[in-house]
């Protein structure tokens, strides 16, 4: 019987000490375990218990017909195996129980743990036996019953043939992990189908016991050297029969799993290799810093015919072009590292490359894979929407400069006009004229004021450093805020945070323009004139993340084409207003930033009045903290 799940076990011993010390150390192995103490509650319990037990412990030190009895009872109204029990040797007697079918035979004067350790690799064995197949060759039909009988017993599959003609029809259909065969076969000879079998390697896919009554040292030399594995001399023992093949069929096993391992590596070794070669990057493995594989992308990427010109460079023979940091982290074999430098391939030109670096032991080794993909197009690309975004934002830069100069150069016009109006007409008052020369100075100074935030703004540097992000929002409406006005739209501030990021300060006012741009945009195109136009700036601080979001009452996004805002070139405008470049580059400066952008249309009260709109937030990570401000304003 004994099924895959729980393992029951009955153990029949009048010595309830044992009993018990037995029963608690099978239980310990997780079988479910019964106990009967008394002689005459035997047969009793094992008619009403039938097919429940996989197996049962049998101690027999009984009378000389009690043992008998009882085991001819269990062979006969149940399916269960038996073991036997003994406190001393049974001798003959073990071969008549072997022979009626017993697994195994302990004395229990060993200690416990031992025979339990037994009791439970036999009971692994017996699942593990459904799965192996024995074939019995014998021109013997009574031997190959008998045998079938004992195998059977012990849950192998058996099949017998008695002329070999039937017995190779079998083996051309079934996997076999045993052949026991007859060397003394009468339609073929014994030693040459043995031979036949190795030259055709079969005999790598099973094990061989050769069985035959021949007391000549010439037939086991002959069947061991023919390929057998083993050989037994009849009459057997059983005992000693079935420990030859269960040590058979457990070589047989490991060596179809060692195929099967081998079988896998060579499969996995293949599939690596066709990996390595159809990688969209190049790819090189180093074992202690000397390149022992590459793909076929490396050599293109590098410029060499072979990849035999690769192997066996060091690391930074390929690597020589990598920053002195980068070459630290490609020698460095503790973490995983991943980065952007550059390359030099053997005909001295340079690629910009995204290198990625991981390291695994093997064999206590550590083998470093380093795969590499060329993003010089890429870079091309980047800077080319970078040029085409930057004079968009000069074309901005440029209609809000006439907004801001507009209303101080007419003042200063009309200012300068008046006094000269005075002068000609002889009507110069020196009160009036130093107040109109004091108005033009304001203005001038205004004028030059607002020049220094453009030049700010468009300031080309990239040196990161330190900054508040409250301060770079108000710099970025300083420059905005005349054109936001002529079109009454109303700046909503709420700071929360005076926290510090890090980063390119004139990049993410270029972001800040650009989403404020955008809204404002929407806003000037309502429907209905008299609407309020809001955007409402808010900085709120949590963790060690700032969030900072513009949100508009402009009545959101299409929920169709959210999710591509953030794509190169896409645009809802005209292509005379808009490249589709703004957000895009927007998100790629985020990212660099370590920081994140989203939107999402959302609901906002102000003055008691509920308004929706698009809400675009920012999350950065904070560098530094200053005192929270909870400041709040309307511009």
């Amino acid at each position: 019987m004994v099924n895959d799940s729980k393992i029951s076990i009955l153990v029949i011993d009048d010595n309830k000490s044992f009993n018990e010390d037995i029963s608690n150390k099978l239980k310990e192995y997780k079988f479910v375990v019964k106990q009967i103490f008394k002689e005459q509650d035997v047969l009793k319990s094992i008619e009403k218990i039938h097919n429940n037990i996989d197996l049962i412990l049998l101690n027999i030190d009984f009378d000389d017909h009690t043992p008998m009895k009882i085991f001819n009872f269990i062979s006969k109204h149940t399916m269960s195996k038996v073991i036997l029990l003994s406190s001393e040797d049974i001798g003959e007697k073990r071969e008549e129980y072997f022979a009626q079918g017993i697994l195994d035979y302990h004395l229990i004067t060993k200690k416990v743990d031992r025979i339990v350790q037994d009791i439970a690799d036999t009971m692994y064995s017996l699942l593990e036996n459904k799965k192996e197949t024995i074939l019995i060759i014998d021109k013997s039909e009574t031997v190959c019953t008998i045998l079938k009988k004992l195998l059977t017993t012990r849950n192998y599959n058996v099949l017998t043939a008695t002329n070999t003609k039937e017995g190779l029809e079998i083996l051309k259909n079934v996997d076999l992990s045993l052949l026991i065969l007859d060397m003394e076969m009468s339609d073929v000879n014994a030693l040459d189908l043995l031979e036949g079998l190795r030259d055709m390697y079969l005999l790598d896919n099973f094990t061989v016991l050769g069985l035959s009554q021949n007391k000549s040292p010439s037939i086991v030399r002959d069947t061991l050297k023919s390929g057998a594995k083993d050989f037994l001399l009849k009459p057997f023992l059983y005992e000693g029969f079935l420990l030859k093949v269960e040590i058979l069929v457990h070589s047989a096993r490991s060596k179809k799993i060692n195929q099967k391992q081998k079988q896998e590596i060579e499969n996995n070794l293949k599939i690596s290799k066709e990996l390595l070669d159809s990688s969209i990057g190049a790819m090189f493995i180093f074992h202690n810093n000397i390149c022992t594989k590459c793909n076929n992308e490396a050599v293109d990427l590098l410029g060499y015919k072979t990849k035999e010109a690769i192997l066996n460079k060091h690391i930074f023979d390929i690597f020589s072009d990598v920053s002195e940091k980068h070459k630290n982290f490609l020698i460095d074999d503790s973490v995983e590292h991943y980065f952007e430098d550059t390359i030099k391939g053997k005909d001295s030109n340079i690629y910009n490359v995204q290198i990625k670096e991981k390291n695994i032991s093997i064999d206590n080794k550590i083998v470093k894979i380093i795969s590499v993909i060329d993003i010089t197009q890429v870079k091309r690309d980047e800077k080319i929407i970078s040029q085409q975004t930057k004079m968009a934002s000069m074309g901005e830069m440029i209609g809000n400069i006439a907004h801001q100069w507009r209303q101080p150069l007419n003042a200063i016009s009309v200012a300068a006009g008046g006094i000269k109006l005075n002068y000609e007409f002889d009507m110069e008052d020196r009160e009036e004229t130093i107040r109109e020369l004091d108005n033009i100075i304001e203005n001038t100074k205004f004028l030059s004021s607002t020049i220094e935030s453009f030049q700010n703004f468009l300031k080309v540097s990239k040196v990161t450093s330190n900054f508040n992000l409250k301060s770079t929002c108000k710099k970025t409406l300083d420059v905005i805020n005349a054109n936001l006005k002529l079109h009454n739209i109303i700046i909503i501030e709420e700071y929360r945070s005076e926290s510090l990021v890090n980063g390119v300060e004139n990049e993410l006012m270029q972001v800040f323009l650009n989403i404020i741009n955008n809204a404002a945009d929407i806003l000037k195109t309502l429907p209905i004139p008299e609407m309020k136009k809001y955007i409402k700036i808010s900085i709120i601080e949590k963790n060690d993340i700032v969030n900072i979001s513009f949100h508009d009452s402009g009545n959101g996004i299409q929920n169709d084409i959210i999710d591509k805002i953030f794509e190169p070139y896409f645009t809802t405008k005209h292509q005379s207003q808009g490249t589709g470049l703004g957000l895009y580059m927007s998100h790629q400066i985020i990212k660099k930033m370590k920081g994140s952008i989203r939107v999402s249309n959302e609901s906002f009260t102000y003055n008691n009045h509920q308004y929706f709109g698009a809400k675009f937030t920012i999350s950065l990570p904070i560098h530094n903290t200053s005192v929270n401000s909870n400041e709040g304003s309307v511009k």
